[in-house]
């Protein structure tokens, strides 16, 4: 007896189990972003900092892109690995000219292939031989880029590299102008990483490069200077170094590159459904995107990276609910039925009565 009165004081009743179901339910909320996409995926498109590449303006000679193409197609003539090969002129420096050439396809898919070389290198270079001096007259990126200047200049200036070595490093220093393209419109993550990556590894992958900036200094060996990092290759072919050594942007990638005892060393800094790649690599993916695709949450980054929380699905989600809910109504109903089915125990009588028996 009393053993049996022990289990039963110690089962869950139908009430408790149903009310626990419910309390879950209400303390866990709807699947998460059902509804609505994320909210960094509503975010209006800040990587052009509120204009196009196009300033705006409209073509006023439809003709100016042929043009174009046939002034370019003369500085090329000259200043690419055909034009070392087969000089179109007599007398010419070959071992400079070696050192200044361009791929022209490389040109044309970049951000200033739609420009000519006359727009940045002035008309100085268009005579051959070039005027003298035409080298200080080429143009600096500020005189064109002058909205987005008034955001990266302070964000620049503020980084390690531009307290350390000074005026000397400028944007050229990382940005290759002639075939650089914004990381936003190369479609890919994987390309963006590469392109970006390169920047970065042009001095920190090449000892004879490191030391023209730093010359008393022995370039540190990237392997060992991420030790810590698990799946290195990984992470180093997938992830941009800006992405863990600049801090979260409000607008679009900052300048502002920190020391290493400030870059990101949290796992779950990136690899969580909030994460920072979030907000910097895949940020235009995940504002481009369907965020409705199969149901799944992100799906921009299924494919792409492992990422906490990016392979929920809102309907496999409302069916868990849905079956859940169902369970603790079907316990309640249960309970209700057998509470109003339940015989009330016959009267015991009196104890007097008994003993006049």
């Amino acid at each position: 007896m009393i053993q049996g009165f022990r289990l039963r004081r110690i089962a869950p009743k139908p009430f408790f189990v149903a009310f626990f179901l419910l309390a879950t339910l209400l303390i866990s909320g709807l699947p998460q972003g059902f509804g609505s996409a994320p909210a960094r995926a509503e975010e209006a498109a800040s990587d052009d900092f509120g204009g196009g590449d196009d300033f705006g303006l409209t073509e006023a000679d439809p003709e100016l892109p042929a043009k174009i193409r046939k002034w370019n197609a003369d500085c090329l003539s000259c200043h690419s690995e055909d034009g070392v090969k087969n000089p179109p002129r007599a007398g010419m420096d070959l071992k400079l000219l070696a050192t200044l050439t361009q791929d022209a396809h490389r040109f044309e898919m970049g951000d200033h292939g739609k420009m000519a070389c006359k727009d940045c290198h002035t008309e100085a270079y268009v005579p051959y031989p070039h005027l003298p001096k035409a080298k200080e007259k080429i143009k600096g990126c500020i005189e064109c880029h002058q909205q987005p200047a008034k955001i990266i200049e302070p964000e620049f200036k503020a980084s390690v590299h531009f307290k350390e070595l000074g005026a000397s490093f400028t944007c050229l220093s990382c940005h290759e102008a002639h075939i650089m393209k914004k990381a936003s419109k190369i479609g890919s993550a994987h390309m963006a990483t590469e392109q970006d990556n390169t920047q970065c590894l042009t001095c920190h992958g090449d000892d004879a490069t490191y030391a023209k900036w730093k010359p008393k200094d022995k370039r540190p060996d990237m392997a060992v200077a991420h030790d810590w990092l698990p799946e290195q290759d990984l992470h180093f072919a997938q992830v941009r170094c800006m992405d863990c050594h600049t801090p979260v942007p409000e607008l679009t990638l900052s300048h502002t590159v920190l020391p290493k005892e400030k870059a990101v060393r949290d796992c779950a800094a990136c690899h969580s459904d909030d994460g920072e790649l979030g907000k910097r690599l895949y940020k235009k993916m995940l504002r481009d995107s369907d965020d409705g695709w199969g149901g799944f949450r992100n799906a921009p980054w299924l494919g792409e990276i492992y990422v906490m929380g990016a392979n929920r699905n809102q309907w496999l989600e409302l069916s868990a609910l849905a079956l859940v809910s169902l369970t603790a109504v079907v316990i309640l109903l249960r309970l209700l039925w057998r509470r109003l089915r339940r015989t009330p125990p016959a009267s015991t009588p009196p104890a007097s009565n008994r003993e006049d028996r």
